[in-house]
């Protein structure tokens, strides 16, 4: 069951199972799994709100917990995402896996194999550079105890968390306990943005790759008939039984690329339909983000180890945005490139039926697939630019109640 998927995608398989996302796991383990991490999540939401409910005449404070209150809704948006469309989700990755019994020409297996090789890359690359960013937002604050081993003093150095919680306890005496829930909590919640995260632009790459093997087989088949009318201009006089014969099977080839393009745009219809919500919510999060962080760092400017654990923190949204922005102008580029392929043809020395399926594939790819947030906003590298200026100007608001 699903054997192309697993050969090409484990590794999104493993994540997605961590977490229970996977909609071919047990019933039992799934449901464990995603309450496991629901129920984890939740609870640092309850001490972060309590945060803001005992300092909330602390500016500095609110910004503090504000952030990271934010961050915390991120993760569980990702996870009640997954949980109310499981069926689409499983319908992605049976799709994903019949296209490779169905994409079967050499160019087409090539460009399918090109993508995924892609994509797998990116999984492998992406979360590394996640945990790596995630390792240093929690090893920082451990700075004053490796240098109470290394250059001791006469008294030790003030211990300081990764993320600041009320707990209502003597943060010095639980320390230990302390540190350890706030990592498993930063750990699992990486966890989860990773395996999301990936599976998205894992999709989103494959869609690609159906709307790329498209434009190459009707590229293909274009230049067979090129070659077609060169030797039908050479041998004239035996026109009638060569173009007959070619033409029956270019018209056969133009059928089914429509067909494999009208697969490309429905797999490419459920995918938008799966992250629409989770994507607006992900724009909207990383103003709160980058607008709530930079006013935090603000506060700290002269404290270097505060302002690189920020700094991790806006890198990190700055990575996940563009990674889902830019999966959304690439797919916009590919199934556009169709229409790019098919106006480039020398239509007038088609036949009259190989002119009708021509005008129908125009008609289709003139309107590029997109990704949309909301189904307002299109994933798009313009998107991309303007949540991030639209980020700086709710900063400079931030900044003047701050002052």
């Amino acid at each position: 069951m699903l054997a192309n998927f697993l050969r090409e995608y484990n590794i999104n398989r493993l994540y997605l199972s961590i977490t229970g996302h996977w909609p071919f796991q047990s019933w039992l383990t799934r449901n464990l799994l995603q309450t496991f991490y629901f129920l984890l999540e939740i609870s640092y939401c309850l001490f972060e709100i309590l945060l803001l409910y005992d300092h909330w005449g602390d500016a500095q404070m609110i910004f503090e917990g504000g952030y990271q209150f934010v961050i915390s809704i991120s993760f569980l948006v990702r996870m009640i995402n997954e949980f109310f469309n499981y069926n689409k989700f499983r319908q992605l990755y049976e799709a994903i896996d019949e296209h490779w019994d169905i994409f079967t020409s050499d160019v087409e297996v090539q460009v399918l194999k090109d993508y995924s090789d892609l994509s797998r890359k990116f999984t492998k690359y992406y979360s590394i550079l996640l945990y790596v960013m995630t390792s240093g937002f929690i090893v920082v604050p451990l700075t004053p105890m490796f240098l109470d081993i290394v250059l001791p003093l006469n008294e030790s150095r003030p211990r300081f968390l990764a993320t600041e919680v009320e707990f209502r306890v003597d943060k010095d005496e639980y320390f230990v306990p302390i540190f350890c829930y706030t990592t498993v909590i930063i750990v699992l919640g990486m966890t989860i943005v990773v395996s999301v995260d990936t599976m998205h632009i894992t999709c989103t790459t494959h869609a690609c790759s159906l709307f790329a093997a498209v434009s190459k087989q009707f590229e293909s088949i274009n230049i067979l008939k090129i070659e077609n009318n060169s030797k039908t201009r050479k041998y004239r006089y035996h026109v009638n039984t060569f173009d007959t014969s070619n033409e029956e099977m270019i018209y056969r080839e133009y059928i089914m690329c429509l067909k494999k393009h009208q697969l490309a745009i429905k797999f490419a219809d459920t995918l938008e339909s799966s992250y629409r919500e989770l994507s607006l919510f992900l724009l909207v999060i990383f103003i709160g983000i980058s607008s709530l962080t930079g006013i935090r760092m603000v506060y700290v400017l002269d404290q270097l180890k505060e302002v690189a654990r920020f700094m991790f923190i806006i890198m990190a949204a700055l990575l996940v945005l563009l990674t889902v922005c830019y999966s959304g102008q690439k797919l916009m580029d590919e199934s556009q490139n169709i229409f790019y392929q098919a106006y480039a043809v020398e239509w007038y020395d088609f036949s009259p039926r190989l002119k009708s399926l021509l005008i129908i594939l125009l008609y289709r790819s003139s309107v590029p697939c997109r990704l949309k947030a909301g189904n307002m906003i299109p994933l798009s590298i313009a998107t991309y630019a303007s949540v991030i200026q639209m980020g700086v100007t709710y900063f400079t608001a931030f900044l003047s109640l701050k002052d």
